[in-house]
């Protein structure tokens, strides 16, 4: 114990913040010492431990150590008034009783200190960007009365949007959060815009005079890579035709066009960067900066200690800073050589160690349950037990709602949650996803296998990390997805030590190979395609990009679109929209909608008489799809709207005892998977894009289609549910199909506002809502009516 205080000793009185060897010995030794509760135990210790947070002005370890005060008490009045100054010069403005970190002040102080307030910020995962963000809106809230947030995904951005209501609360301050662009409205109300990159785009183009006064992005580095999910992983393998990829973009696009069209008519942003130095940055994201006039903070310090473990050479080998005194002591443990062998070795290795709670990365859905399942299978232990009342509950919950004649006993899910383990990918339900994620993050049980879904921004109290694939889907990882995944294991403010183990050589040849850049292709001198093309201003192009887009302007001046229906659904291409109207125009197609569209639409008229099925057809009649695929979406939908999504379940389960599935498993990804990419993502863009167009072509045929709007349909299947009560439940994490059965008994739920029908729900809960309700539905229901 004596070593470690003299080494401590030494690391603070040696400490020079300008020189980051220096940094990194004594972040590793504060790390290593707090993560022991035997060494902090010495006073003379935990004093050192205190001492070295206040020098470094990382004030998470103090708070995590929960040092309130000085482990001895100062001698004299100096050192008294000392501790309290440093905090009070950077303590939080939103919340007095956080204390940002000196590199986190010193972002919010140059932003503030610019006289062009843009800054991209270069940092490592869990750093705190978003944290960050919160002091920037605050500090400028007298001046800023349009905000928009940008996230990745919708769970991001649900979680934020709950975090922004809290701060907008919390601090009095006369915001409204807004979630969807359908529920915006144009007045004089303060607002935060809290969207993915599509909804971004959809407010553009629906609000075009909307004035922006800041906007913030989040993983700017995503505007330069095929973005891949779990949705497009199982895909990956198909191939569709040129017909019908407009539905299957990537979403690198996306992002690409939404920070371009922002960057350029917003005066004021925040950009949240990867741990990348400037000098990685290539052509297109130089100019970018350049043109766009902004500045580049880089962050390089890691608040956690990140120990990299081999676990791909038969052997588990931690790679120890050198100085701390357990280095000699790491002993080699043998894996085996199959990767099953390995991952039982390993998540025994860490439970004899006691590291806490273990992620284990795979690359698809599919790995996901190959590996848990073969895990849980030499897994004798029974684990049910020790659960606690409300996930049995939960467990039961599963096999009555997703059962098909005895087909939950052979679901991978169940097996392994029944072991003791957990999975987590984006095919399950939001609902099964959080409440998995909330009983790892409470210690029910601590393996948790996952997709990229789970590394994207959620997140975990996870200390360890296990990268099980080099790939992503079809894709290999880059390493930004494993600097991304890598800092998934021991977030700061959590935890001290984070281990990250490679089961594969060739993560580390990634990670360390010089393929660690960023571009913005738009301002390179790549190839752009005609998408990119058509959303740029040719005086933000290279020289040789401004004669395609030359080219390409002869173009476009030959279509009959106007510029101000293509940008309603400007990631689909001008070919593709000028195919349907075409097909539209045509006196035939056109009169199966004449009638129609001179109405409002309403939600339950448009799925009883299968206007789904209409609107397919046009798509296919117009090339946009093939025909299976019509068939497919509209038996889908449907089915969805008749019996819900057990419906499409039985079908799976049904196609399985005919042979034409593989396995159980391949059921329930399919049926899942027919209601997150078809029902929840596909429709709706093929339903954004049909509006648009039949508007257009009306107006050229002197019809007024003034009341006409599909936006509630689209709500419907993003969400599955049909009212304000419905939404709220859906954003909150409570089971679709339960909704939709309160939605079915409860007619007058249609025409209610939130607030109405929460009071209706109290009024009504004992008599009628309660029994079409399950246990664990009703503790939920209860719950989210409070919440909501």
């Amino acid at each position: 114990m004596q070593d470690y205080a003299s080494l401590l000793l030494n690391a603070i009185n040696n400490y020079d913040p300008d020189n980051a060897h220096s940094i990194e010995a004594l972040r590793d030794l504060v790390c290593w010492i707090s993560d022991n509760e035997i060494l902090k135990k010495d006073k003379l210790i935990a004093e050192l431990l205190y001492i070295a947070s206040q020098k470094m002005r990382v004030f998470g370890y103090n708070i995590l150590n929960k040092y309130t005060e000085e482990p001895i008490p100062p001698i004299g009045s100096l050192d008294a008034i000392s501790g309290p100054s440093i905090k009070n010069l950077y303590r939080s403005k939103v919340y007095s009783n956080n204390i940002l970190d000196k590199t986190q002040h010193e972002v919010v102080d140059l932003f503030q200190s610019l006289d062009i307030r843009r800054l991209l910020v270069s940092a490592p995962t869990s750093y705190g960007k978003t944290f960050l963000m919160r002091e920037i809106v605050f500090l400028n809230k007298e001046r800023y009365d349009n905000i928009l947030l940008v996230f990745p995904t919708v769970a991001l951005l649900l979680e934020n949007a709950r975090m922004m209501e809290k701060f907008v609360s919390d601090n009095k301050l006369e915001y409204r959060i807004f979630k969807t662009v359908d529920a915006v409205n144009e007045d004089d109300e303060k607002k935060i815009f809290v969207f993915t990159p599509e909804r971004a785009l959809q407010l553009i183009a629906t609000y075009p005079n909307l004035k922006i006064d800041f906007f913030f992005f989040d993983e700017v580095y995503k505007i330069d890579e095929d973005y891949c999910n779990d949705d497009s992983i199982e895909l990956a393998n198909q191939r569709y035709s040129n017909s019908q990829d407009f539905l299957n973009e990537d979403r690198g696009k996306t992002f690409r066009i939404a920070l371009y069209l922002l960057s350029k008519t917003v005066e004021e942003y925040y950009l949240a960067g990867p741990n990348l130095s400037k000098d990685k940055f290539e052509l297109g994201m130089k100019r970018f900066l350049e043109l766009n006039k902004i500045e580049v903070k880089e962050i390089n310090f890691e608040p956690t200690l990140r120990i990299s473990v081999n676990a791909f050479s038969g052997k588990i080998e931690e790679k120890l800073p050198k100085f701390l005194l357990s280095a000699k002591n790491n002993a080699l443990v043998p894996t085996g050589t199959k990767v099953n062998d390995r991952i039982e070795k390993v998540v025994s290795y860490i439970d004899e160690k006691n590291y806490g709670k273990t992620l284990l990365y795979c690359t698809s859905p599919s790995k996901v349950v190959e590996y848990s399942v073969k895990l849980a299978n030499r897994e004798t232990k029974n684990v049910m037990k020790s659960y606690p009342d409300n996930f049995k509950t939960f467990i039961e919950h599963i096999k009555q709602e997703y059962d098909i004649d005895n087909s939950v006993e052979k679901w991978s899910l169940i097996q392994v949650l029944e072991k003791g383990f957990g999975i987590h990918h984006g095919k399950l339900p939001k609902y099964i996803q959080q409440e998995i994620l909330d009983q790892f993050n409470k210690g029910t049980f601590d393996i948790l296998f996952c997709t990229s879904t789970i590394v994207e921004g959620v997140n975990t109290d996870a200390q360890n990390m296990v990268i099980l694939n080099a790939s992503k889907g079809r894709n290999k990882l880059t390493p930004f997805d494993i600097k991304n995944i890598k800092g998934r294991a021991g977030r700061y403010y959590h935890c001290f030590v984070g281990r990250v183990f490679y089961m594969q050589k060739e993560l580390e040849i990634i990670e360390n190979s010089d393929s660690l850049r960023l571009d913005f292709i738009t301002y390179s001198n790549k190839d752009l395609n005609v998408i990119d093309l058509d959303n740029t201003e040719i005086q933000d192009l290279t020289s040789y990009n401004k004669q395609v887009k030359n080219a390409r302007d002869e173009y476009v001046k030959s279509c009959f679109i106007p510029n101000d229906v293509f940008i309603k659904n400007r990631t689909v291409s001008r070919e593709n929209q000028e195919k349907l109207a075409r097909t539209l125009l045509n006196n035939e197609e056109f009169l199966k909608y004449s009638h129609w569209i001179t109405y409002t639409v309403d939600v339950e008229n448009f799925l009883y008489y299968h206007w789904i099925s209409k609107i397919l057809e046009t798509f296919s009649t117009a090339g946009l799809i093939e025909e299976n695929t019509r068939k497919k979406f509209s038996a889908i939908a449907n089915n969805y709207y008749t019996g819900g999504f057990k419906a499409i379940l039985k079908f799976e389960i049904d196609s399985y005892k005919k042979g034409k599935c593989k396995s159980i498993d391949d059921a329930y990804s399919r049926a899942f998977n027919s209601r997150r990419d078809i029902l929840e993502h596909k429709i709706p863009k093929i339903l954004s894009l049909f509006e648009s167009i039949i508007v257009f072509v009306a107006q050229r045929k002197g019809i007024n289609v003034d009341s006409f709007s599909l936006a509630k349909v689209r709500r419907y299947y993003e969400t599955g549910v049909k009212t304000a009560l419905g939404e709220a439940l859906v954003e909150y994490g409570f089971p679709t199909d339960a909704i939709r059965r309160i939605e079915e008994k409860h007619k007058p739920l249609a025409y209610y506002t939130l607030l109405e029908s929460k009071k209706y729900c109290l009024r009504n809960y004992k008599n009628d809502i309660e029994n079409l309700l399950d246990k664990y539905e009703n503790q939920l229901f209860i719950k989210a009516l409070n919440a909501i």
